[in-house]
């Protein structure tokens, strides 16, 4: 595995679903990471003290767990909540966070896109 392998991974399938959903809580904030998600603040936080999502919801924590990481890994946590929640021309004028809220995974294509902040 490469370190960009590592990077657009991030060992997100070998991670307990708790452990990722506390560590986009305490990185984006659970607003950000529950609009991502598609689900309340507080389910977030029920995901981090091990309560079970569903399969598309475990998914989707998933999918922002990727996203994320890989931004964070260069660029810092602040880095990553921006460029979540900033529209992207390359993306049809959308923001990553709306494209995974409706269950888009990352591409290649994303991070080809990534601004410096």
């Amino acid at each position: 595995m490469t370190f960009q392998d590592e990077r657009t991974q991030g060992d997100r399938d070998g991670r307990r679903i708790d452990h990722l959903a506390e560590w986009l809580e305490v990185t984006l904030g659970a607003r950000l990471v529950a609009y991502a998600v598609g689900v309340t603040p507080a389910e977030i936080a029920r995901f981090a003290h091990g309560e079970s999502p569903t399969a598309e919801i475990e998914q989707r924590l998933r999918n922002l767990y990727t996203a994320t990481w890989f931004i964070a890994s260069t660029d810092g946590p602040g880095t990553a909540h921006d460029w979540l929640m900033q529209p992207k021309p390359e993306l049809a004028n959308r923001a990553p966070a709306e494209l995974l809220r409706v269950g888009e995974a990352p591409d290649a294509a994303w991070f080809s896109v990534q601004r410096v902040y």
